[in-house]
């Protein structure tokens, strides 16, 4: 028997690309008929402003980028005003400094609330953060585009980086990456992870990488460290 997803993010993937409608929808129906709970927010590093994407995962959704955080702001604004409506909004301390942006709306013609929450922070440094809505874990892990655009940022593929944010990720919650793999030459299951379908995601880097859907099936410890060997062995 064929899953159908929900109303909302059928409605978001009909207005998606044409050559990722197909991978969306799997990501999606694999998500949405797991055990992990739905409450769980979903981490989205180096996010910029990419709302469509980030909705189609969770209800909760956590943005890390410290890049032109105003204009990503804005951005986020004026999409959700484009795509239904904003129920509420307000900003919270100082930007860069540990302050955040808060967003709660709705879809147009949608039968749920979303919650966005905005940081302007080095997502590579994600356990230095102390961010309050990731302390009970998170359900999704995503990254479509790894790469800092400033000098000060670190590389979201880093091992440090990559195995810190996968340690918080709970069990049967799910990694969508695009250009940043799991593993190079180990399988992912080694460090608890097994892959699940790879597809097309766009993006405005590179045109033609895939994306990957891992999903979590245990803790493993010693991850950053296995990271290391791992990136080590291929240079």
């Amino acid at each position: 028997m064929m899953y159908r997803i929900s109303n909302d993010r059928a409605l978001v993937i009909s207005r998606m690309e044409p050559e990722e409608r197909e991978f969306l929808t799997q990501v999606v129906t694999e998500i949405e008929k797991s055990s992990i709970n739905p409450d769980l927010p979903v981490l989205y590093p180096g996010s910029a402003s990419d709302v469509e994407h980030a909705i189609l995962l969770g209800k909760n959704i956590v943005f890390i980028d410290s890049h032109l955080p105003e204009t990503n702001i804005g951005e986020i604004k004026s999409k959700l005003q484009r795509m239904g409506e904003i129920l509420q909004e307000n900003r919270v301390g100082v930007l860069g400094k540990g302050g955040k942006y808060f967003f709660k709306f709705k879809l147009d013609k949608g039968d749920e609330e979303y919650n966005l929450t905005y940081y302007a922070e080095d997502a590579a440094q994600l356990s230095k953060l102390g961010i309050e809505e990731l302390k009970c874990g998170y359900s999704v892990y995503f990254v479509k585009v790894p790469l800092p655009k400033e000098k000060t940022v670190g590389s979201l593929t880093s091992p440090e980086s990559l195995g810190e944010a996968l340690s918080g990720l709970v069990t049967d919650g799910f990694y969508l990456e695009r250009e940043c793999p799991i593993t190079i030459s180990i399988p992912p299951e080694n460090i608890g992870f097994k892959k699940i379908i790879s597809g097309y995601i766009s993006a405005l880097s590179v045109y033609d990488r895939r994306g990957t859907l891992y999903q979590k099936i245990k803790n493993v410890d010693n991850i950053v460290e296995l990271l290391k060997a791992d990136f080590k062995d291929v240079g």
